[in-house]
């Protein structure tokens, strides 16, 4: 099936601007970008001149621990029994947002996941790390009690206990990792580590976020997580993220707004092992935001400080329009409203 999406703007991230192009997509892969005129096609979009821009990457998060900390008070009114429809809606919750690539961590994942290692012991340790996969993902550095009883019982820095026990040798996914120091991060650059950012959940907690600053300099990728709460906003996320490095660090040349974008789009779905963008040969996923909210001459500091999730017009995946508007589609036209999780919850 050959569909036309006419009439768009594409996100130029070497010219920094937004140009006019049309999208031909067969099946379900891009054929063709540019001014397409006398193609014979299916069925024709016309995009009326919004923006097109890769999809969001939500390199962490988990759908149980979301839905629990955000909609019910105590735990005896969870019920784990309807884990499919928590995990439906946290998907459904994400493609909303614009976020194509994402993972799950409540569930089983093609990648391994270990936290809580202050609470295992050497052999447990010994046990987890030989049957790691070749990419871990490993949530710790948050709290100054865990690292301190990290440093109380190995006697050494975070990054060295994990460095000891193999963790690192395994392509190492450090999620959280905010009171990691210069000396740690600079142990972990030498191991092809990333990081994943967390700004939903340090916001709720009051944490410290990440050191940015560190990161670049020792060219850690990192990418951004929704984490345990069920908001799912990267708009809000960019802009917590450069709000830390103005105010906190004291540093605006730090991120700017194409490098958090970058981040939030293409580089997240690396870390998850996705080659993305909106090319000629690959998946036709993309979202349409709304141009017309955008009033800054930089398309890039439109899009962080000036939309909110609410502007993701479009969220397509192979071609197929997932959402418009904020409503599902379904492959035989039906249009579904918003998502309830409590109407779907018995």
């Amino acid at each position: 099936m050959k569909i036309l999406f006419k009439n768009g703007k594409l996100i130029n991230f070497d010219k920094e601007k937004a140009e006019e192009v049309d999208i031909l997509v067969d099946n379900g892969i891009i054929a063709k970008v540019g001014k397409i005129k006398n193609e014979k096609v299916d069925k024709i979009v016309d995009l009326q001149g919004n923006i097109v821009s890769p999809a969001f990457t939500n390199c962490f998060y988990r759908s149980i621990e979301a839905v629990k900390n955000s909609y019910f008070d105590n735990e005896k009114a969870f019920n784990f029994n309807e884990s499919e429809i928590i995990k439906e809606y946290m998907e459904e919750k994400n493609i909303l947002s614009g976020a194509l690539y994402f993972q799950d961590f409540s569930f089983d994942t093609p990648f391994s996941f270990v936290e809580k290692i202050n609470e295992k012991d050497e052999k447990e340790l010994e046990k987890i790390s030989f049957c790691l996969k070749d990419k871990v993902f490993i949530k710790i550095g948050q709290s100054l009690e865990e690292m301190g009883e990290i440093n109380s019982i190995s006697k050494k820095m975070p990054s060295e206990f994990l460095e000891d026990f193999g963790f690192l040798d395994k392509k190492a996914v450090i999620v959280g990792g905010n009171l990691f120091e210069k000396d740690e991060l600079e142990i972990l650059s030498s191991y092809d580590s990333n990081f994943v950012l967390l700004p939903n959940d340090d916001a709720r907690s009051g944490r410290r976020y990440a050191n940015i600053n560190s990161l670049n300099k020792f060219h850690i990728p990192f990418g951004i997580g929704s984490g345990d709460f069920a908001e799912i906003d990267f708009f809000s996320f960019m802009r917590q993220i450069l709000s830390f490095n103005s105010f906190v660090m004291e540093n605006t040349s730090l991120l700017s707004p194409k490098e958090i974008f970058y981040i939030a789009t293409i580089q997240g779905a690396k870390i998850l092992g996705f080659d993305t963008g909106v090319k000629e040969g690959k998946l036709a996923n993309f979202i349409v935001l709304n141009a017309k909210n955008i009033l800054s001459s930089n398309i890039f500091n439109g899009i962080v400080f000036e939309l909110s999730k609410q502007d993701v017009l479009m969220t397509i995946k192979e071609g197929k329009i997932l959402q418009e508007n904020g409503v599902f589609v379904m492959e035989n036209g039906e249009v579904y409203d918003k998502i309830n999780l409590k109407s779907k919850l018995k």
